[in-house]
C-alpha cells in the first residue's frame, strides 16, 4: 500500500510543479515584476458566475504550456469579481478600484498587461484554441508595447500637445477619439471590437498618433486634462461619441470617422479611405 502511495504521489508531483503562482495583492505583484524585470499579467475576472472566465482558466491558465510560459515571462495577478465567494472587505476594494482605473468594462474576463510602474501596455480577452493561440495573442500585445513616452493602454496619449509633438516627430497624421470610456455603448464597442485588437494596434503603429480624450462620468480626470478635451469638443463640433478626428501634426482636421461594424479590418479600410492611404501588403512567409 505504501508502495503504490507513492508511486501516486511521484506521477502528481509533475502536475503540481506545473501550475501557475497566482498572486491576489497588487503592491505584491508590482514589487515582483520590478524585482524580476516583467510585466505583470492582470486577469480581472469572476471566478463563479462568468463562463468565458471558466473557460479561460481551464482551457489556458490551467495548462502547462502556460505555466510554463508565464513563468518566464510574467507575474501573475487575479483581481476576482465573484457573486457569492467571500472576499475580504480590502480585497473587495483594491479589485474595484482597479477596475475603474483600468477602465474594466464590459464583462469578464479581461487581461491587462501592466509594467512595472503599473502602466497598462496590453490587452487580451479569451479566445478559443487554448494555450498555444491565446500565448500567441499575448506575444503580439507584449512586442506592440509602446516605449519612449507616456502613452498609456495600447499606446494612447492624453496629451493634445504632446500627440501633435510626436506626429510631426514621426510624420503622422493623429487619431484623436472623442470618447465616453465608462458611460458610452458605442465607445466600449469601439475599443472592445477594434482598438483593443493586434491588427489594430499594429496598423495604428505605423499609420498614426493614438489621442484619447475622454470624458467619463465616473473616471476621475485631472482639471488640466477636462479643460483640453472640453476646448478641444468645442473647436472641433464634438456632438456626439464615439468621433474620431484624424488631424495632421498642426492640428487641422483631415478626416472624420467613427464606430464601424465588423471590427479591426472594416474599421481600418474604412479608416484608409478617409485618409487617402493603403497600407503595405504584409511579406508571406517563407518569401
Amino acid at each position: 500500500m505504501r508502495i503504490a502511495s507513492l508511486a501516486v504521489l511521484a506521477f502528481m508531483i509533475p502536475a503540481v510543479a506545473q501550475e501557475s503562482s497566482w498572486l491576489t495583492d497588487f503592491e505584491a505583484a508590482k514589487a515582483a515584476a520590478k524585482k524580476d524585470n516583467k510585466v505583470i499579467l492582470a486577469s480581472f475576472i469572476s471566478s463563479d458566475s462568468c463562463e468565458n472566465t471558466a473557460k479561460l482558466k481551464n482551457e489556458v491558465f490551467s495548462k502547462p504550456e502556460f505555466a510554463e510560459w508565464a513563468a518566464k515571462k510574467v507575474v501573475l495577478l487575479e483581481l476576482d469579481f465573484p457573486k457569492t465567494a467571500p472576499q475580504s472587505d480590502e480585497l473587495k476594494q483594491q479589485n474595484k478600484d482597479l477596475a475603474e482605473k483600468y477602465r474594466i468594462t464590459g464583462g469578464y474576463p479581461k487581461v491587462l498587461f501592466l509594467d512595472a510602474a503599473a502602466k497598462a501596455v496590453g490587452r487580451v480577452e479569451y479566445k478559443d484554441g487554448g494555450p498555444t493561440e491565446w500565448i500567441k495573442l499575448a506575444e503580439a500585445q507584449l512586442k506592440l508595447n509602446p516605449t519612449g513616452d507616456d502613452a498609456g493602454e495600447g499606446g494612447w496619449l492624453t496629451s493634445y500637445k504632446d500627440a501633435l509633438a510626436k506626429a510631426k516627430k514621426e510624420k503622422k497624421v493623429v487619431l484623436a477619439d472623442f470618447t465616453g470610456s465608462d458611460w458610452c455603448g458605442w465607445c466600449i464597442k469601439l475599443k472592445d471590437e477594434v482598438f483593443s485588437k493586434p491588427e489594430f494596434q499594429e496598423w495604428a503603429k505605423e499609420h498614426v498618433v493614438l489621442l484619447e480624450l475622454d470624458f467619463p462620468k465616473k473616471k476621475q480626470l485631472s482639471d488640466d486634462l477636462k479643460k483640453q478635451n472640453e476646448e478641444l469638443r468645442k473647436e472641433f463640433g464634438i456632438e456626439g461619441f464615439p468621433t474620431i478626428v484624424f488631424m495632421d501634426a498642426k492640428g487641422k482636421k483631415v478626416g472624420k470617422s467613427g464606430y464601424v461594424e465588423g471590427g479591426p479590418a472594416a474599421w481600418i479600410a474604412a479608416a484608409e479611405k478617409e485618409l487617402g492611404i493603403k497600407s503595405k501588403p504584409k511579406a508571406k512567409k517563407g518569401k
